[in-house]
């Protein structure tokens, strides 16, 4: 019995399975529960996959390769997000100067609530690198943190957290603001949460999910420019 899990672990499509598996699961329970957010496909799977790697052993690497398909097609479907976009391109021309606030405002709360606290009790350079670009999407965080001298690996773990938070309490957080606008309410969960955020808005709508893609396209590119800057300054 032993021998037969570990050939199966082994096999090449076991991490490509079991993550469609988990996801399945996760989705069916969501639903399953009137869509609570504590129950959120992303964070189920996540703790699912977790415990299957753990229980088997099998290898993070391991399982990255098996799985790597998916990790590839997010490219496709980051090209993809064009196709919303234009749809929604007169909406975004015509709220031009409201997003820009608002990505601006984003982006530096978001650098102040990763830094304030590290930075009054004196955390290091690295932990600092590693912090700052947590609302920026993974491929751009882990780029910028280990550009600046962070750890890659933590801060992927720290952006895919900061994502699954906006997505299970983003929402409720705005509408119990009073922000009932669904381009206001795509747009900071882009920003916000990025790529799991942008997918939790094309849940709410069509067009919460182009201005939650612009949100997180935009918030990459400032997060870029911004936390070098700030790092900087804070080195100085």
């Amino acid at each position: 019995m032993i021998e037969w899990i570990a050939s199966l672990q082994d096999h090449a499509l076991f991490g490509l399975a079991l993550t469609l598996a988990a996801y399945g699961a996760a989705t069916a329970l969501w639903s399953r529960f009137n869509r609570s957010g504590l129950l959120h496909p992303v964070l189920v799977a996540t703790l699912i996959v977790s415990l299957v790697l753990m229980g088997s052993g099998l290898d993070y690497q391991a399982y990255f390769i098996q799985a790597r398909v998916l990790n590839d097609a997010l490219a496709l479907i980051l090209v993809l997000l064009a196709v919303p976009l234009y749809r929604q391109f007169p909406r975004i021309r015509h709220a031009g100067l409201p997003l820009a606030i608002a990505l601006a405002v984003g982006s530096l709360v978001a650098l102040a609530t990763a830094l304030t606290l590290p930075v009054l009790l004196g955390a290091s350079e690295q932990l600092l690198a590693t912090l700052a670009p947590k609302s920026a999407t993974a491929a751009i965080a882990v780029q910028v943190a280990e550009l600046l001298g962070g750890v890659g690996g933590l801060a992927a773990v720290i952006v895919i957290s900061t994502g699954i938070f906006g997505a299970v309490f983003g929402l409720p957080i705005l509408e119990s603001l009073g922000v009932d606008d669904p381009r206001a309410q795509g747009f900071a969960l882009g920003v916000a949460s990025h790529a799991i955020g942008t997918a939790r808005a094309f849940q709410i709508s069509d067009t919460a999910g182009a201005f939650a893609g612009l949100g997180m396209i935009l918030n990459g590119l400032l997060t870029m420019a911004l936390v070098p800057l700030v790092l900087t300054m804070l080195r100085g």
